[in-house]
Formats: structure tokens, C-alpha cells, sequence
């Protein structure tokens, strides 16, 4: 039998067991080069190199004429995103990706009025959406659940395009501007939420990286000043379509904190719920009835220097720990593909199909 089912995602989202832990699938070169030296099956193969899941995008153009004037002295070799930050990725001595350098587009953009001028992207443009009723369909008939990938959706595109440090000051010496900013991306966010959910994705995927692995970025009363309100709205734009669909919020570090805040918003799952910092059984015990688990992979401590012993007990550990009753749905985020990493996944690979299992 095929290895996908809309039914299994499902019943995970909703809470209830089914027949396995569904997979939000890995996909790297360096993995799809592992996976071809395995001997798999045809639904273990299947698994791995597609998953449960399809990530649907708006298609917005890069125009780098736009930007030009907001970006003196970007190399060349930068990629360049619809918001106009530049990006050059960084490359550790063995030669592994290691994240980018950022260039921001905002960075002297200092006045109301002068950003009132910035080229932001037309979402709005039928060539940027209207091709997604159609993939949203093609994709459910081959039985994915699938997610529409909007997040970045506030603070983290902000933060990109004006500089972290010079945003975070700006919400004290600015705050007008920083009000201007924020809309003008929140009210790009809540058409393209409407639009996904009218498209009939399954998930809507927002999320700004809030926090590191000892707290959070801003206070909670900061992000409910600022940011909580625009993440409500742009929920409310999507379940003015579909009162039911679900949302997954993204950030690493410990959310904890804002969890109820996120609960309140609409959340209704949560990435990578970082197990070093977000112990998947106390999350579980706390929340696992509102939210679903949504990563719970030890990438940075066990895969990235542990043994191929510690990889399936954290494995076991998560079918005690989080897979009862539903609500965990593995993924990865955020590897370095260093030697050792990959030693551990080829032993992930090798044992995780039969593990998640329910029955």
C-alpha cells in the first residue's frame, strides 16, 4: 500500500491516534545521496523522501532593479528575497552551509515617509496565487496534507529587512515608524492568508523566530503590544474562510512563555518544539491538548554528537513522551550536515519507520 494518508495527519492534528506518527520529510541533497546507498521499501522510501506534507508558496517575483537603491555595495552572488533582503550564505571551514549574511534593505531607510516610498511586494498580483486552487488539489489527490508557507510573518521580516538591533531600538526612538512597518507587511500577511485558505490548504504556517534557548527575543508584554494582535489577525483572515484550519506557528528557542498567548491567537500546533530547550513530556503535559508537536528532533545535541544508541532511544522516548493521544508530528530544522550527523541519520533512517508506529 501507498505510505501517504490524509486520514492518518488527520486524526494526528486532531488529537486522536492513528496508524503512525506522520513524518514532515527531510529534504536535502545530502540526504536524498544517503537515503539512495539505503536498502529501503517502497513506502520507507516514500516516507523519507516526501513525507505527509506539501509546502505551497505565493510566487513572488525577485526584482533586484527595485531594490538597487536600498542595497549599495550587495555582492553579486546574493540572493535576493521578494522584501529585498540580500543574502550571502556562509560556508564553515569543512565546507558545510552555516546560515547567511544578511543585508538589509532598510537599514537607512530612517523616516515614515521615506518607507511609505519602499517597494514592498505586490501580493495581490493574480500571478502570485492564482496557481495555488490547482496545486492545493493536485496535491491532495496524491494524498499529502498540505500547508501554506507564510511564515517570517511579521517580526522576522521586519527584523530582516531593517537590521535586528536597529528594529529593536526603533520600537523605543520610532515607534510611529515601527507601527508603519509592521502593517505594511501585516496587511500583505492577512490577503495572503485569505488566500490560502480560500486555495483549501490544510495548515497555514506563520511564525517569526522569537526567541534563543534561554528566552524569548522581546517580553511577552512586548509581543503583545506589538506583534500579538497582527498574528491574530492574520489567523482571523484565514478562518474567515475556513473556521477550521489549522495553524502551525514557527520559532526556535523556548516558547514556552508565549505559549498561551499563541493558543489564544489561534495556534494549534507548534515548530520545531525544540527538545533542548522545550522538553517534548512537560510541553505534552502542559499543552498537548491545544497543541500539536511539531519537530521534537534533537538535531543540535544527540544527532549532531550523540550515538546511533542515543538516536533510537530519543526516538522511543518521544512515542512515550509525546505520540500518545496524538498531537506529534516528527520533522527535522535547522542541521549542520556534518559527518557525525550523518553517521546518526543513516541510523534514523534505518529504524524510525518501525518505531512510530501506534500499532
Amino acid at each position: 500500500m501507498a505510505y501517504r494518508s490524509r486520514e492518518r495527519v488527520a486524526r494526528i492534528l486532531a488529537h486522536e491516534e492513528a496508524d503512525r506518527v506522520p513524518f514532515d520529510s527531510f529534504r536535502g541533497a545530502g540526504v536524498r545521496a544517503l537515503l539512495d546507498t539505503m536498502d529501503l521499501s517502497p513506502d520507507q522510501r516514500e516516507c523519507y523522501t516526501e513525507g505527509d506534507f506539501r509546502y505551497l508558496h505565493f510566487r513572488l517575483p525577485e526584482d533586484r532593479t527595485r531594490f538597487e537603491a536600498y542595497l549599495p555595495g550587495l555582492p553579486p552572488e546574493a540572493t535576493l528575497s521578494p522584501w529585498g533582503v540580500g543574502r550571502v550564505a556562509a560556508i564553515t571551514a569543512d565546507g558545510y552551509a552555516a546560515g547567511s549574511k544578511l543585508y538589509h534593505p532598510l537599514a537607512e531607510v530612517n523616516t515614515i515617509e521615506e518607507l511609505e516610498r519602499f517597494p514592498f511586494p505586490d501580493v495581490t498580483a493574480p500571478e502570485c496565487h492564482e496557481h495555488l486552487p490547482d496545486a492545493v488539489q493536485a496535491a491532495k489527490e496524491d494524498q499529502f496534507t498540505v500547508l501554506g508557507q507564510m511564515s517570517q510573518t511579521i517580526l522576522e521580516t521586519a527584523y530582516e529587512m531593517r537590521g535586528m538591533e536597529r528594529l529593536f531600538v526603533d520600537m523605543f526612538e520610532r515607534p510611529d515608524y515601527v507601527r508603519t512597518l509592521f502593517e505594511r507587511i501585516a496587511e500583505r500577511r492577512r490577503f495572503q492568508a485569505r488566500c490560502f485558505a480560500e486555495a483549501g490548504v490544510d495548515v497555514l504556517r506563520i511564525g517569526d523566530d522569537i526567541a534563543t534557548q534561554t528566552g524569548l527575543l522581546v517580553s511577552p508584554e512586548t509581543y503583545r503590544e506589538w506583534i500579538k494582535p497582527l498574528h491574530a489577525d492574520t489567523v482571523a483572515a484565514a478562518r474567515e474562510v475556513n473556521p477550521d484550519i489549522q495553524v502551525l506557528y514557527h520559532s526556535d528557542g523556548t516558547l514556552t512563555a508565549l505559549l498561551p498567548d499563541l493558543i489564544e491567537v489561534g495556534v494549534t500546533a507548534i515548530n520545531p518544539a525544540q527538545p533542548e530547550c522545550m522538553p517534548p513530556a512537560e510541553i505534552k503535559r502542559e499543552f498537548g491538548d491545544r497543541l500539536t508537536l511539531w519537530g521534537c528532533i534533537t538535531t543540535q545535541s544527540t544527532y549532531a554528537h550523540g550515538t546511533a544508541d542515543q538516536v533510537v532511544e530519543d526516538l522511543r522516548m518521544l512515542m512515550t513522551d509525546a505520540a500518545p493521544e496524538g498531537g506529534l508530528v516528527i520533522s527535522f530544522i535547522n542541521v549542520l550536515p556534518t559527518e557525525r550527523l550523518m553517521e546518526n541519520l543513516r541510523c534514523f533512517y534505518s529504524v524510525m519507520y518501525d518505531i512510530v508506529r501506534y500499532r
